[in-house]
C-alpha cells in the first residue's frame, strides 16, 4: 500500500511502540486500549514537548537556589532543563536524585556535589527506584525538592503514571524543607494512573498557565504560590 520495502515497516513498527502508540505482538502490532491520558512518550521524547516553556519554568526555578543548598531533583523533562541551568550557573551546591538522566545532565560539573539514591533500574523513568529510599535519606537534609509532573488537578494534587517512583516522590516531599512544580500548561487540568503529591504538600508553583479563579482559589486556600511566567 505505501510501496516501501518490509524493513521500514518494521522499523516504524519498532519506533511506535517505544513511543507506546501501538504495542508490538508476535508477527504485528496492535492498537493499544488505554486511554490516550494513559499514556506518555519515552522520556528522550518528551524532552522535545514544549521545550521553549520548560526552559523558561527552568530558568525562573534557578532564583530559587542558592549557593551551599542540597536539593533534589526528580527525573522530569522539565527538571532536566533545571539540571543544565545548574550545571552552569551553580556549583557549589549539593544535588541528591534518583534519576540517570539528572546523573548525565551534572556529570560535567564537578563542583556540584552529586549523591545518587540507589534502587532498580525503572526504564520508564530512566530513574533508579525500590530500595529503601527511606534509610538512604535519613540523614540528608533536603531544603529543597523540585518536581514536575504528568498531570495536576488543583483539587486533587499531582499525577504520574510510573507507579514504582512515586514512593520516592513522597517520601522526599516529606523530607524536603520546600516542595517546588514545576509544570508548563499542558499538564494542568490532567490526570495519570496514580496520584502523587497532595496539593497541600506543593509550596510553590512555576508554571506559564494561566489559572481561572476557582482554580487560583483552591491553590490560595492550601498555601501553594503561584509564580506564573507569561
Amino acid at each position: 500500500m505505501f510501496e516501501v520495502s518490509p524493513f521500514t515497516i518494521r522499523r516504524d513498527v519498532e519506533y511506535l511502540d517505544q513511543a507506546r502508540l501501538l504495542a508490538k505482538i508476535k508477527g504485528g502490532a496492535q492498537r493499544i486500549e488505554a486511554p490516550s491520558q494513559f499514556r506518555e512518550a519515552r522520556l528522550p521524547n518528551r524532552g522535545q514537548i514544549n521545550l521553549k516553556q520548560k526552559e523558561k519554568i527552568a530558568r525562573k526555578a534557578l532564583e530559587f537556589v542558592h549557593p551551599g543548598d542540597t536539593i533534589f531533583l526528580d527525573g522530569s523533562s522539565t527538571i532536566a532543563c533545571l539540571a543544565r541551568l545548574l550545571a552552569q550557573h551553580r556549583p557549589d551546591i549539593t544535588v541528591v536524585t534518583n534519576s540517570v538522566l539528572i546523573t548525565l545532565e551534572l556529570s560535567e560539573a564537578p563542583q556540584i556535589r552529586l549523591i545518587g539514591l540507589g534502587g532498580i533500574f525503572d526504564p520508564e523513568t530512566f530513574s533508579f527506584v525500590g530500595f529503601d529510599v527511606d534509610e538512604d535519606t535519613r540523614s540528608i537534609n533536603i531544603e529543597k525538592a523540585f518536581f514536575s509532573c504528568t498531570g495536576l488537578i488543583p483539587e486533587e494534587g499531582t499525577f504520574e503514571n510510573a507507579a514504582f517512583n512515586r514512593n520516592t516522590k513522597r517520601l522526599i516531599a516529606r523530607r524536603a524543607n520546600k516542595v517546588y512544580l514545576l509544570i508548563d500548561s499542558s499538564k494542568v487540568g490532567k490526570r495519570a494512573l496514580n496520584r502523587v503529591l497532595k496539593i497541600n504538600e506543593i509550596d510553590v508553583l512555576i508554571t506559564e498557565k494561566r489559572f481561572e479563579v476557582k482554580e487560583r482559589s483552591v491553590l490560595n486556600d492550601n498555601q501553594v504560590e503561584v509564580i506564573d511566567i507569561i
